[in-house]
Formats: C-alpha cells, sequence, structure tokens
C-alpha cells in the first residue's frame, strides 16, 4: 500500500497552542483556512471509509457560505468608502459659506462656558472617523454640530472648489442617449450658472447627469 499523503502538522489541534498557553493571532477561520482543511482531510480520508457524500455536500456548502459573506463583507467595506468619500466632497460646499456657531468649551479647571459667534468656513479637515472639523477665518475650529446657521448663498467659488474634488476621480454619468458611461474628470467649470465636468473622454457632463463616484 502506498504511503498516504501526512496531514499539515499545523492543523493539528495539538500544534494549536504555543509554549505559553494559547496561540496568538486571529481567532477567526477564513475561507482560505477553510478550504486548506477540507482538502487535507479528503487527502488523507481512509480508502475503506471515505467520506460520506451528505458529509461532503454540507462542507462545501458551509465554505460557500463562507465565501459569500466573506464576499459580503468587502462589498460593505467598500460601501462604507465609498458613503465617507461622498460625504467629505459634500462637506466642501461649505467652504466659503458664512455661518453661525456656539458650543461649550471646558477650561482645564473644569469650568464650562458657551462662546459663540459667526465667520467664513476657510478649511476642512477629517480625523481618523470621519468626522469634519471646520476652519473658520478668524482661527475657530468647530464641528458641524456646533453650527447654529448657514448662510444660504453659494458663490460661484465654493461650488468651483468643490467640485475640484472630483478631478481625476472615475465617475458614472448618463449621456445623451440616456446611457451610462464612466470616464475619469479632467476639468470643471460654470457655465450658464452650472457645474459642468470635461471628462478624459473628450465629453462633458453636468452635475445633475453624475450618477456614481468610484473609490
Amino acid at each position: 500500500m502506498n504511503d498516504m499523503t501526512s496531514i499539515d502538522p499545523s492543523l493539528l489541534l495539538s500544534n494549536q497552542n504555543t509554549a505559553s498557553g494559547t496561540r496568538t493571532g486571529s481567532k477567526t477561520l477564513d475561507k482560505n483556512a477553510f478550504l486548506k482543511i477540507l482538502i487535507a482531510q479528503l487527502q488523507n480520508q481512509d480508502p475503506t471509509n471515505p467520506i460520506d457524500d451528505t458529509q461532503f455536500v454540507s462542507q462545501m456548502a458551509q465554505f460557500s457560505s463562507l465565501e459569500q459573506m466573506t464576499n459580503l463583507k468587502d462589498d460593505i467595506d467598500n460601501l462604507i468608502k465609498l458613503s465617507q468619500q461622498s460625504q467629505q466632497i459634500a462637506y466642501t460646499q461649505y467652504i466659503g459659506r458664512t455661518v453661525s456657531w456656539k458650543k461649550t468649551e471646558t477650561a482645564d479647571d473644569g469650568t464650562a462656558s458657551v462662546k459663540s459667534g459667526t465667520g467664513t468656513i476657510t478649511g476642512i479637515s477629517f480625523g481618523d472617523d470621519n468626522a469634519a472639523t471646520f476652519t473658520l477665518d478668524d482661527g475657530t475650529k468647530i464641528s458641524f454640530s456646533d453650527m447654529t446657521g448657514i448662510d444660504s448663498s453659494t458663490s460661484n467659488e465654493a461650488a468651483l472648489i468643490q467640485a475640484s474634488y472630483l478631478i481625476g476621480k472615475k465617475v458614472t454619468y448618463t449621456n445623451d442617449a440616456g446611457e451610462e458611461e464612466t470616464a475619469s474628470v479632467s476639468t470643471v467649470a460654470i457655465q450658464n450658472g452650472s457645474l459642468v465636468f470635461t471628462l478624459d473622454n473628450g465629453k462633458k457632463a453636468a452635475s445633475g447627469q453624475l450618477t456614481k463616484i468610484a473609490n
């Protein structure tokens, strides 16, 4: 009888613990590890008592379910990134706008005081949690929740600044025939009071024609 292929020692239960106790690292079983174990099981099955078809189908169904969950997680992660990116682009519309604000500040001695004022937003920064911090023309920094009022007028300059963040990004837009096309934004301009994007395929699209912004 030919020698049977040996099981990968790393898969043995006895090798799952280190000398110090519990093995460090991920506690989850990803699809690659699951497939590795399944292959090892098939390679080392007893020829006189092979794996039951029902058991094999069940294991393959588990693998398929695990792969689907992994793909779903990737899709959700991409959706979150796209949502964050869209939110950041949306916040740029406030650059150049005059806002009124009110916030509570706590001094080193624990004394709280309420401050308020007005100012023009000159810059925006984003933290690790994607929270936006707005810098005013007098140096004051506020959050979105600190704003109590926003000037309703939007200058052409502010609109161009907002749209400029799309330069170099791939966008999906609806052409004149009602079909979707994808291209990168080369330049932006305001024509007759509306934003117009010039694309790298030589075509132009209005802001209302854009349907998606790529990561």
